[in-house]
């Protein structure tokens, strides 16, 4: 009874790309804390992958999962990395943010710093400034429901206004063959526009995203001068520096 259950939800987290434990227990008809245990057998499987409320097919290519999910997910990872990386802004800088999880965490530490520029092309990341003394510029475009950014040609247009020093990215994946990589087109051409746009271009990527493939490539990862990772197994062959964390 449980293996069908067990194969019913994987059935309905696939259908949907990303569901919450409490749409699961109310489908299933049975207790939040009995989903969760169901969602761990499915973890440990790896046929899921699990924050504390949400979860997502592992094997799921084309999904834009929410902000708020992926900011869960490997969260301490995620907050040492997006630390190193501002060590790198300096004052007088235009920076350039995406609409990952990962850089949303690097928001709070520029927060107070002043004379710098933030252009953004996400939602979550602009309202971190507010009531800041940071000039904020959030570009418009066709915004997702899911990561609340900006994607699409006129996102890409407002991006060539701007000359950044620096910009920041996190990829979905780092692939086999060295590539930073994303689920949906429109976010991978979005990003490869601002790198057009920048002096030096910054990868920042927990390990758990190294070894995966996603169908659209942003660059190799010779095209940035820095990767800031918590991964400390792999050599990482490229031209980039890169900023190891320890965790």
């Amino acid at each position: 009874m449980r293996e069908q259950r067990l194969l019913d939800i994987l059935g309905t987290v696939r259908e949907k790309g990303y569901t919450t434990t409490q749409e699961l227990a109310e489908k299933f008809d049975v207790s939040v804390s009995t989903i969760r245990r169901d969602l761990a057998e499915l973890n440990q499987r790896g046929m899921v992958a699990m924050s504390k409320n949400g979860v997502v097919p592992v094997s799921e290519t084309i999904v834009d999962t929410p902000v708020n999910f992926r900011s869960t997910v490997n969260a301490h990872a995620k907050a040492a990395i997006a630390r190193n990386a501002l060590q790198l802004v300096r004052s007088g800088s235009t920076v350039f943010l995406d609409s990952s999880s990962t850089v949303l965490q690097m928001a709070n530490g520029l927060r107070s710093m002043r004379d710098i520029v933030v252009v953004t092309n996400s939602l979550p990341v602009a309202r971190r400034f507010q009531g800041g003394p940071v000039q904020v510029r959030l570009i418009g475009g066709e915004m997702s429901p899911a990561s609340r950014g900006f994607f699409g040609p006129a996102a890409e247009q407002a991006l060539r206004r701007f000359n950044f020093d620096m910009a920041f990215f996190s990829p979905v994946a780092v692939t086999p063959q060295g590539f930073a990589a994303e689920t949906i087109e429109s976010a991978a051409s979005l990003r490869r526009a601002a790198i057009e746009q920048t002096q030096s271009a910054v990868l920042l990527f927990d390990s758990t995203k190294i070894g995966l493939t996603r169908p659209y490539n942003i660059a190799h990862i010779d095209v940035f001068q820095y990767l800031i990772t918590d991964d400390g197994k792999h050599t990482l062959a490229s031209r980039a520096i890169v900023r190891r964390v320890q965790l």
